[in-house]
Formats: structure tokens, sequence, C-alpha cells
């Protein structure tokens, strides 16, 4: 059996667990939950859980909300920085390793179970077939996974700062506009993320509303409850996410499927299961009919992340 900590490290929280892995499958062994504002620095946050536990830890993987080169990952919003070989010899734990939070959902895709996910196309999945994983949430964040023969692997991107291409006369309306704001380049990010929301709504209301992290949830809730504007910024939100998702499974043919994570999709089901996103998605001219035969689902388990740092985890042993 392999004991392992997997941890989810955020600016806001942390969240790690104790993972029992064996040729049967993992068992969650013991799960804490963090305010990371809290602990003056990681190596604290990590000292606490591994006081909770006996035994010898055999690996850890920390997906971390922040740049990570090599062994160093940054956590901006607090000032941590994290060392993974510190962290090993401080710790007695074998092996180490840092992630990207992003990476860390895409290496969890294959792991998750039909509960753990809503289907807002049935296609027929082809099995080791390449699969596109986009989330929008704080940010953009896209990801491939290509089978190697043996496991899955993770290609990471940074898509989400590629250029916006509008897909109608409103959202080249909305591109000039934020073309003002940022200059020539304007990503999809600026307009598919919480920020992005923002942006749309601002663009409708004709308010320039500086982005703070509590508006999108404002947005959402107008919208629920029939605000017009609020209602059509998620229409062309919503449409935005399709086009765009779509972009990504031709550039690979993910016949594997389309993943949707981030908090943004799984907290609004009802503006996605519509059949909006779906008309967007395939709206490819010629490759309607391609797209129209390759499953989007979005992600609904919120710990897509820890899945996939324990299976880093384990990798690290496995070899």
């Amino acid at each position: 059996m392999m004991r392992i900590v997997a941890g989810d490290v955020g600016g806001t929280k942390a969240l790690l667990q104790l993972v029992e892995a064996t040729a049967e499958g993992r068992r969650v062994a013991l799960e804490q939950r963090y305010q990371s504002s809290a602990y003056a620095t990681f190596d604290l946050l990590l000292a606490d859980f591994l006081g909770r536990l006996d035994g010898t830890i055999d690996s850890a993987c920390f997906a971390v909300a922040g740049p990570v080169i090599g062994d160093r990952a940054e956590v901006t919003n607090l000032g941590w920085s994290i060392d993974a070989v510190a962290l090993a010899k401080k710790h007695s734990i074998a092996r180490v390793a840092l992630i990207n939070d992003f990476y860390a959902v895409a290496l969890g895709v294959p792991l998750l179970a039909p509960a753990d996910m809503v289907s807002l196309n049935a296609a027929t999945r082809v099995e080791h077939a390449p699969i596109a994983i986009l989330g929008a949430g704080t940010g953009l964040g896209e990801a491939n996974l290509f089978f190697d023969g043996v496991q899955w692997m993770v290609v990471p991107g940074e898509g989400g700062h590629a250029d916006f291409a509008p897909q109608d006369e409103q959202q080249a309306q909305l591109l000039i506009s934020l073309q003002r704001k940022y200059g020539d380049h304007v990503s999809w990010e600026r307009l598919l993320s919480g920020m992005g929301l923002v942006n749309i709504h601002n663009f409708l209301s004709g308010a320039e509303r500086p982005y703070d992290e509590t508006i999108p949830m404002e947005i959402a809730a107008a919208a629920a409850a029939g605000d017009r504007a609020a209602g059509r910024a998620f229409e062309i939100f919503v449409d935005i996410y399709g086009a765009e998702a779509g972009n990504m499974a031709l550039r690979t043919l993910a016949r594997g499927g389309v993943f949707l994570a981030g908090g943004i999709a799984a907290k609004n089901l009802g503006c996605f299961t519509d059949g909006r996103f779906m008309a967007a998605f395939v709206r490819k001219g010629r490759f309607q009919s391609l797209l129209a035969g390759i499953p989007v689902d979005v992600i609904t388990n919120p710990n897509v992340g820890l899945l996939g740092a324990a299976e880093a985890a384990r990798r690290l042993i496995a070899g």
C-alpha cells in the first residue's frame, strides 16, 4: 500500500488529503481544510496536517495556484514560497512534487466517475483519444491529455491568452470596447473568466465597475432573478465558452471528450444545459457534424485537482 499526501493549495484555502492507494483502488483516509491566510508559511500548514498522521508518507504532491518552476512554487497572494526539496527533507517524505493547479485538474480528469460530471453532449467517447480540458474561473485554464500507451500525459498550455475571436456583430462591438481598455491584444481570458463576465456585463450596462471576486456571483444571482442585462451577459458568456471549447476540440480532434472545469459552469449548470453552449460548440461550418460527435461534460466534483495531485504523487513512486 502507498501512503500519499495530496494537496490543493490556493490563496484563500488549502485542502489536504491522506490517500491510501492499493492495486484495488484508492481510499481517502483523512481530509483537512485550512484557511491559507492563517499560516505564515505553507511549511507550518503542512506540519499541522502531518502531525495528525501516524506512520510514514511515501510521496506527496501539491497543486499550487501560482507559478511552478522546477521544484519551487510561489503563492502570490500570500507571499508563500514553497520548495519541494526542503519539504521532503524537513518532513521525512521520500518524494515531493509541486504542480500547477490546472495541470492537476487535467491529470484528475481520467479518474472521474460518471457521478462527478454532468453531460452536455452524450456522444460516444473514443477510448484513449485526445481529451481537451478548459476551465473558466478566476482565469481561464486550458490543457490537453494524450495517452502514451501506458498512462495519460498532460500537455499544459496558455491558450487562454490567445486572441479572442468574436462570433457575431455584438461580440465584435464587445471586442472593440475591450481593445480601448486593454490595447490591441484582447485574450479569451478577458471574456471567459470571472473578470470576463464582469467585462461583458459592463459592456451591456454601460457602467465600468472595477472587478472584484464578488461581482460575478452578483451577476449570476441577478440573471437567475430575471434581470435582463445579467441574463444577456450570461448568454454571451456561454456563447463564447462554447466557441472556444469547440476550437480546442478541433485543434486536437478531442474524441476522448471535452471537459469544462472551474466554478462558473458547475455553479450555473442551467445556463449550460439548455442547448446554448452546444449550439456555439458545433458552430464550425463544415466541421459541425464532427463536433456533434464529441462528448462534452461539466465537471461537478470540486476535488478533481486533488485526484490529479494524488495521481502525480503515485507516479513519483511507480516511476
